[in-house]
């Protein structure tokens, strides 16, 4: 970002933008994590072959979304009506078939015991608008199903705050066994293109609700070319 006076000795935007965009460490293949498996699989197929430095909005919309979570963590951890409040709590799901085996990492957000003996898993997203928040997203439900699996807990609440006020709206999520499995069968989907180097489907292209997303893809350019390819194969055929 530029300094729009060149008489003032420091752009802070500039040192902002500096010590938030740290090197992108390489994906490997076998290790997957949470946050990704809600998102379209060729989205995530295509993060592993191609890196792209985050934009700087972006990066800035992470760190004030993390300092929200920070925020929430502290008045957990001083609350009295909770006896234990970890954060940052790492899981480890491992998986192995007859066809693959992988490892999933993640961190739990917060888990927190009440002193009634309650076990909770807490996963914060912080959001520019709560009013647009009338329920839980699909992607989150995803990520806290797998936390519920690794970790014993009573259920999961997915809690959402505005970055603006620090309005919250919070969900309760319990344990689904089907739901479990459906996110599992997405990493050994996943895990299947990779392994092969197969363009897994454009899921949020061919999806009305969530095709709006596809503008703001990374890859969108490189999806975008796969599909002419793909369609001028299919006329030429």
């Amino acid at each position: 970002m530029q300094n729009d006076d060149p008489l003032v000795d420091i752009d802070v935007g500039g040192i902002i933008d500096e010590y938030l965009n740290e090197e992108s460490r390489p994906k490997k293949i076998g290790s997957y994590y949470p946050s990704e498996i809600g998102m379209c699989i060729r989205r995530s197929y295509y993060s592993y072959f191609i890196q792209k430095p985050t934009e700087t909005t972006a990066l800035r919309i992470f760190a004030l979304g993390n300092k929200v979570h920070e925020f929430i963590a502290k008045a957990l951890k001083e609350s009295e009506s909770l006896t234990i409040a970890e954060e940052e709590k790492p899981i480890r799901i491992g998986y192995k078939d007859e066809e693959t085996e992988f490892m999933i990492y993640g961190r739990i957000d917060d888990y927190v015991e009440t002193k009634n003996g309650k076990k909770i898993i807490i996963e914060a997203k912080s959001t520019g608008d709560i009013t647009k928040v009338t329920g839980p997203d699909p992607k989150h439900k995803m990520q806290i199903s797998l936390y519920l699996a690794a970790q014993p807990a009573d259920y999961g609440l997915l809690v959402y705050a505005d970055k603006k006020n620090l309005e919250i709206k919070q969900f309760k999520i319990e344990y689904n066994e089907e739901e479990y499995k459906k996110v599992m069968q997405r990493f050994k989907d996943l895990d299947y293109h990779l392994r092969n180097k197969l363009l897994p489907p454009a899921e949020y292209y061919f999806d009305n609700k969530k095709v709006w997303e596809c503008k703001y893809c990374p890859f969108y350019q490189e999806c975008m070319q796969a599909l002419a390819d793909a369609n001028s194969l299919e006329n030429y055929q």
